[in-house]
């Protein structure tokens, strides 16, 4: 009933996200830092959820338990800020107790290593290993155990955060463009610090809305999509607002929407992102930009034209974010709305994403007038070809999964409307490539019964095409 993976453990409150299950899985990171760390402390995080404080404390008593010192958040704040505070304070990793962007019946744990990144699958493969070992010997009675008082203590300033991320940026521009801004803060882990940076650093007058805790975020889903972003629609409309901002429930994914009333998704904004910075920043002849298998493929024709180099990586941002450590990652972006950039922690944040997107807004005041996110994203349409992408989840039997994926791994060489395969990326799942440079992604989900395919094409035919072509051969295999 416990799985440790790529973000941790989610599970549902009372059911399986219990005390008692939290503590096994602790115990678990802990001796994984036992075996692996200077034990230099951990720090802990946690979001507006339903008893996430409490779980927190849990964390911290189990961990002085056994020898380690934890440092405590005095309110919820953002998974990113978590990740900046131990490479800050120089501690043996972070745990930061969030489900994300999961319906609010959701709690979870993750553990961020020292270097401020999301753990790679050898750490999580270590402390699954621990989790293993604890659950089948019975040895976590960890009830009985009493923790020194002196291991524990609190943090309750994110100043130093706040600094580094708004040294990445131009602030006087921003300060200056009298943007009217909407934010939509999904009652998450944000609602602190996002407004106080608007307020008191970039000088804005914002309208906040799902600004207090909520721990059943208001019977909606914490996820920024643009499903889920009415009101923030409604919002700027009644407020003449010139940009609209969302951030999940821990703050690390990013939500935008424009003056026009257009939601730019994450790929779109990840473009955006890299298209300005090219243009307004200088770079080094080693820097490069990553993205995961699942991602634009525009971002490569921007790469190409500017003579940057690209990667592709397997979804999941702790692959970006460990290509980051060496500093020369130019932007890293996944298409599920992750975002980092150079100079900054290597883990997605959705602050830095929306501090970058006000200056963007700020500059196309400046230069153009009334000329917003979605004209500047037609004028790189422009520059370097238009992109046509969307996901489809296909809830599928367990059984089906790999016979999906073996579909499309025989599929180089075949055609569609006399376009062909020319190319398998099999590094996360199966992505075909067509030699007019569309491409199909097949994924099968590690913890549900579903296929995610991800679809992006040049030609609006067609990647529509391609949609009715992917979800046809899924429903034939599965019948």
């Amino acid at each position: 009933m416990i799985k440790f993976g790529t973000d941790g453990w989610r599970a549902v409150i009372a059911r399986q996200f219990t005390f008692e299950n939290l503590a096994i899985v602790v115990k678990a990171i802990g001796r994984y830092l036992q075996e692996n760390s200077k034990n230099d402390g951990v720090f802990i995080g946690y979001d507006n959820r339903f008893m996430s404080e409490d779980f927190a404390h849990e964390s911290a008593r189990v961990l002085g338990a056994m020898g380690h010192k934890a440092v405590i958040s005095s309110e919820a704040v953002p998974t990113p800020v978590t990740a900046f505070m131990v490479t800050k304070l120089g501690m043996s990793g972070a745990l930061m107790i969030t489900a994300s962007h999961n319906p609010a019946q959701y709690n979870g744990i993750k553990f961020i290593p020292e270097y401020g990144c999301p753990a790679d699958s050898g750490i999580t493969g270590q402390i699954e290993k621990h989790l293993k070992s604890i659950i089948e010997t019975g040895n976590h009675d960890t009830g009985q155990v009493p923790c020194h008082d002196d291991s524990i203590s609190y943090a309750d300033d994110f100043d130093d955060y706040i600094k580094k991320v708004l040294s990445l940026f131009d602030l006087a521009l921003i300060r200056e463009s009298g943007l009217k801004v909407s934010a939509d803060m999904m009652n998450g882990s944000a609602l602190h610090i996002f407004p106080a940076i608007l307020k008191n650093h970039l000088k804005m007058d914002p309208v906040i809305i799902n600004g207090c805790r909520d721990p059943l975020f208001g019977g909606k889903l914490p996820d920024p999509s643009g499903k889920n972003l009415d009101l923030l629609r409604k919002t700027m409309k009644e407020n003449d607002s010139d940009i609209g901002l969302a951030l999940d429930g821990d703050a690390d994914r990013f939500g935008v929407i424009d003056k026009k009333g257009v939601f730019l998704n994450p790929n779109n904004v990840i473009s955006m992102c890299l298209h300005y910075l090219l243009k307004t920043r200088k770079y080094d002849s080693d820097d490069k930009v990553v993205r995961s298998v699942a991602t634009t493929h525009l971002l490569d024709s921007i790469c190409l034209k500017n003579n940057i180099r690209l990667e592709e990586k397997p979804v999941g941002f702790k692959y970006i974010g460990k290509e980051m450590l060496d500093g020369n990652v130019i932007i890293g972006g996944e298409e599920s709305g992750g975002l980092s950039i150079k100079g900054h922690i290597p883990e997605k944040d959705g602050l830095l994403a929306h501090i970058m997107l006000l200056e963007i807004q700020s500059y196309l005041v400046k230069e153009y007038g009334s000329f917003y996110l979605s004209d500047y994203l037609e004028k790189i349409y422009a520059e370097y070809g238009t992109f046509y992408n969307t996901r489809l989840d296909m809830e599928i039997p367990e059984n089906k999964k790999m016979e999906v994926i073996r579909y499309f791994y025989g599929r180089l060489g075949a055609k569609i409307d006399g376009v062909e395969v020319v190319e398998l990326i099999d590094i996360d799942g199966a992505k075909i490539v067509f030699d007019n440079g569309s491409w199909i992604l097949a994924r099968a989900s590690g913890t549900e019964p579903i296929i995610r395919c991800y679809i992006e094409s040049g030609d609006k035919s067609f990647f529509n095409r391609l949609k009715d072509f992917t979800g046809n051969a899924i429903k034939d295999i599965c019948g």
